[in-house]
């Protein structure tokens, strides 16, 4: 089954939270580690990756924090899940190669876990930001 990793699961956490706040004000970490019981230090490791990737942004100094770089209706859960975890596989065997797997070629599956992989992504990239908010 695909399961979600608890460093996926935090970051929509802090995603959604910086949702609720898009164009009011930047938040900072230790408010949302607070308000969710989550550790500031956890938090501060798992948002390097959304900030690199252009989906948040951070401002020092008084009123400082993060905010979302971008609208909620332009961030998909696909690109945060990326942001995160890298590409979106569902088997490992999709990333392999004749040279990694002897039974590449004729293998029957690989077809099969592609196009799922493949439904998948789409489903993931149309799903924003924005829709998760209606269901919290």
């Amino acid at each position: 089954m695909f399961n979600v990793s608890t460093k996926s699961d935090y970051g929509f956490i802090v995603m959604l939270e910086l949702a609720k706040q898009y164009k009011k004000s930047c938040v900072p970490l230790a408010q949302i580690a607070a308000n969710k019981k989550l550790s500031v230090g956890y938090l501060v490791q798992l948002i390097q990756p959304l900030v690199k990737d252009g989906l948040i942004i951070s401002k020092e100094g008084k009123g400082g924090g993060y905010a979302l770089a971008k609208s909620p209706q332009a961030i998909s859960v696909l690109t945060i899940l990326e942001a995160l975890e890298g590409p979106a596989m569902l088997v490992k065997c999709l990333k392999r190669n004749e040279q990694q797997c002897p039974g590449f070629a004729e293998c029957e599956m690989r077809n099969v876990w592609q196009a799922l992989a493949d439904e998948m992504r789409k489903i993931l990239k149309k799903k924003t930001l924005a829709d998760l908010m209606k269901k919290i």
